[in-house]
C-alpha cells in the first residue's frame, strides 16, 4: 500500500489507519527496502535467517583488508542461495571486480599461461641436473634453448614453485706448517721485542 500509493503517505497517519504503532510500520517498510535491494545499512530477511557461523565468516571477509578472490568465490559457490549481490555489496566488493575475478578463473591470462608453462620448463631441467641447478643455471639453459626470459623471472618462478638449488660447498682449507721444515730466521728479532714488552708491563 505504501509503495503503490502516490504520492507517498504519511507514515504516522498510515499507521493510524491501519491500527499499528508508526514505528512498526516504518520498520516494515525499511526491512521490504532492504528485502528488494534499495538500501544496505540493513540486512535482508534471508540474510538474517542465516546462521551465525555464517554471517561470522562474511564478517572476517569483510574486515580483511583485500578480500581473498578464491575465498569470496568459494563462499558463493558453497552458498548459492545467498545471491551475489547481496554478498558482494556486504563485502563492499564491485560487481565488475567479482566477475572479472570468476572470468580470471575460466580463462587465465596469456601472463600466468607462461608462467605456467615457464615453470615446467624450470622442473624439468631442475630434474635434469639432479636437483643442483639454481636460477642462474638454469636461466643459462633456457636461454641456451632459445627462451628469452629475464633471470629475475626465473628466480620467482623458482620461488612460487619450490626447486632450489645446491651451491657447491668450499672445502675449508688451512695452511699447516710443515713441523720438519726449517724455522725462517727472526730478522727483526721480533721475538726480543715481544719479550722486553712483557717484562716492562
Amino acid at each position: 500500500m505504501y509503495w503503490t500509493a502516490e504520492p507517498k503517505p504519511v507514515i504516522r497517519r498510515m499507521a493510524e489507519e491501519l491500527g499499528v504503532h508508526h514505528e512498526a510500520l516504518r520498520n516494515w517498510i525499511r526491512q521490504a527496502e532492504a528485502d528488494a535491494g534499495e538500501r544496505d545499512d540493513l540486512l535482508t530477511t534471508e540474510e538474517k535467517n542465516e546462521p551465525a557461523w555464517l554471517r561470522r565468516e562474511v564478517r572476517d571477509l569483510r574486515r580483511a583488508a583485500r578480500p581473498d578472490p578464491a575465498q569470496v568465490r568459494a563462499l558463493l559457490d558453497e552458498h548459492p542461495h545467498l545471491g551475489v549481490e547481496p554478498v558482494l555489496r556486504e563485502l563492499h566488493i564491485p560487481s565488475s571486480t567479482y566477475y572479472r575475478w570468476r572470468q580470471a578463473g575460466k580463462d587465465p591470462c596469456e601472463g600466468i599461461r607462461q608462467d605456467t608453462e615457464l615453470t615446467g620448463q624450470i622442473r624439468r631441467i631442475h630434474q635434469a641436473s639432479g636437483g643442483i641447478y639454481g636460477s642462474p643455471r638454469i636461466h643459462a639453459v633456457l636461454k641456451r634453448e632459445g627462451v628469452h626470459v629475464g633471470r629475475k623471472r626465473v628466480e620467482r618462478l623458482m620461488r612460487q614453485a619450490g626447486p632450489a638449488g645446491i651451491s657447491p660447498r668450499r672445502s675449508k682449507g688451512f695452511t699447516r706448517r710443515d713441523p720438519d721444515a726449517d724455522l725462517t730466521p727472526d730478522l727483526v728479532q721480533r721475538d726480543g721485542f715481544l719479550a722486553r714488552t712483557r717484562s716492562r708491563s
